[in-house]
């Protein structure tokens, strides 16, 4: 494990897990790790791309604001390429292998996680 590793390791949130056999759920908890370390950006530029593409997304009901969060990361590849980013610079090494091998499950997994923080956090 480079330096590299060993940092981005230590600085992510220790979240107990039992017994996981299989890799792709292993994996599934080291983006809940890496989610919930980068919260407050995720958050922070979710916020700031959605009321730059639809003035006064804020403001608006809850129910526009789900659907316009929904349709934004399913359609809008900028978006989307933009918080996986967030996501995948905190992988170590072995992460990023086993990512790119996987590369399209774990992104639909990192969708679905990505659009329930920020919903849960910014829809009220």
């Amino acid at each position: 494990m480079t330096l590299r590793d060993q940092e981005i390791t230590k600085i992510r949130p220790v979240i107990a897990f039992g017994e996981i056999p299989q890799p792709l759920a292993q994996f599934q908890e080291i983006l809940r790790q890496v989610l919930k370390l980068q919260n407050p950006i995720l958050l922070k530029v979710a916020i700031h791309y959605l009321e730059n593409k639809y003035k006064g997304f804020l403001k608006r009901d809850a129910p526009i604001k789900n659907e316009l969060l929904h349709q934004t990361l399913k359609k809008d590849i900028a978006f989307k390429k933009l918080l996986f980013g967030l996501v995948i610079g905190l992988f170590t090494e072995e992460e990023t292998e086993l990512y790119l091998l996987n590369e399209q499950e774990i992104n639909k997994r990192l969708v679905e996680f990505i659009f329930k923080r920020i919903s849960d956090q910014i829809i009220t």
